[in-house]
């Protein structure tokens, strides 16, 4: 009996220390979760641009899905708006966000 509650939480255990370390290094580290309203904008605003240039409806969310995603785990949301900002004159700041959308096309592409 005593080693079967522990054949089950031990593993508990394990994964709730992994899973405080992803939530820990999440709030301590670069990524945030963008405000609802502003997710929401950024995806509608992308899936409609990736539907313009020729997507289907399912892969335009999956691909602005991705794209939310890792902007979200790279920049935090003043970064993220800053780089969108410098993009228009600045060919580095345009690359970081191209870099994203070619990961994130070419995960979809290969699924």
């Amino acid at each position: 009996m005593v080693r079967s509650i522990w054949n089950i939480l031990f593993p508990l255990s394990v994964i709730t220390l992994v899973f405080s370390a992803i939530v820990t290094k999440t709030t301590k580290g670069v990524s945030e979760a963008y405000s609802p309203e502003y997710a929401e904008k950024y995806l509608q605003d992308c899936q409609e641009t990736s539907m313009e240039e020729g997507l289907g409806e399912f892969e335009a969310k999956r691909l602005c899905d991705c794209t939310l995603r890792e902007f979200q785990q790279k920049y935090t949301l003043a970064e993220f708006q800053q780089l969108n900002s410098a993009a228009a004159t600045d060919e580095t700041a345009s690359n970081q966000l191209i870099e994203v959308g070619q990961f994130c096309f070419e995960e979809l592409l290969y699924e």
